[in-house]
């Protein structure tokens, strides 16, 4: 046997999220990843390193978020066979796509490309569907296949944050993301970072944090602003298998026990349209414990 150890960097990209570590088990039927059957051998928190014992054998090790998402929030290390010890490292990378997956440093050969781009591929289909399973809610609404109308006001609750959206959203699941929803127009993404994350976190502002979130995730062309008591930045994101043009608009707040980031996502062609929407949900986001 020997000892693989793995350092997960800290990120402010599904810090909340434990990662789960597989090997490559040809004799398991434990779990199957990008066809490959493997075995559970720990998991990882955000900033946490730890130490595993594999065999001597060539084996493909996988880190996922969860088993819902395996097959497009994944990241793989091919073992060389042999006895020496093995150290690697790496953190999550922001892309909505992937569900912000882990991806080791130094890992760029040309299998692990492919299956990165294959693995956005689906990711991207999952989470268009999504939105395309919003755009449908949507349709029935107007059409009056179900009561009411579209652009009624509904409020959503979720892990302590409630935020007020209309009757065309409706909550979805993508990894890493505390809670999400989606509509024909428009996604949110929300991200509970708490404050026991480290030591002192809770000390910054949210301007620090804001610019801490823009550093860790390598955002660049990004502008921060100030408007009706809120903070935030935006900036604009283009889909590398897609190649479709998105514009992200993010708040941060703070609730009693965690930093918050909240995040508007259109196509970049709709953002000005839907501006002063996105500002009314905005500031009707609040906490438990703190008024509505």
């Amino acid at each position: 046997m020997r000892n693989l150890t793995i350092r997960r960097g800290k990120s402010f990209v599904g810090c909340l999220a434990k990662l789960k570590i597989y090997v490559e088990d040809p004799a398991s039927e434990e779990l199957t990843i990008s066809g490959t059957p493997c075995k559970k051998i720990g998991e990882l928190k955000n900033g946490e390193e730890k130490t595993f014992s594999v065999d001597e054998q060539a084996r493909r090790v996988f880190v996922i978020a969860d088993k819902l998402s395996k097959d497009y929030c994944n990241e793989s290390y091919q073992l060389p066979e042999g006895t020496e010890d093995v150290f690697l490292s790496g953190k999550n990378h922001f892309n909505p796509g992937t569900g912000n997956a882990f991806r080791f440093d130094n890992n760029d050969s040309e299998a692990v490309l492919a299956d990165r781009k294959q693995n956005a591929k689906k990711g991207w289909i999952v989470l268009i569907a999504a939105v395309l399973l919003g755009a449908l809610f949507g349709f029935l609404l107007t059409s009056g296949f179900i009561s009411g109308q579209r652009s009624r006001e509904k409020s959503f609750s979720s892990n302590g944050m409630t935020i007020t959206l209309t009757a065309g959203f409706q909550e979805t699941q993508i990894a890493n993301y505390t809670v999400t929803y989606d509509s024909r127009n428009v996604a949110v993404f929300a991200m509970k970072e708490p404050f026991s994350l480290a030591e002192g976190f809770e000390n910054n502002s949210l301007d620090q944090y804001a610019d801490l979130l823009i550093q860790a995730n390598g955002w660049s062309d990004v502008k921060k602003f100030t408007h009706d008591g809120l903070s935030g930045f935006e900036y604009d994101f283009t889909n590398p298998t897609t190649k479709l043009e998105c514009h992200y608009t993010s708040y941060v707040y703070r609730s009693d026990d965690a930093f918050w980031v909240v995040q508007f996502a259109t196509l970049k062609e709709n953002a000005d349209k839907f501006a002063e929407q996105i500002k009314k949900w905005a500031r009707s986001v609040s906490f438990s414990g703190e008024a509505s």
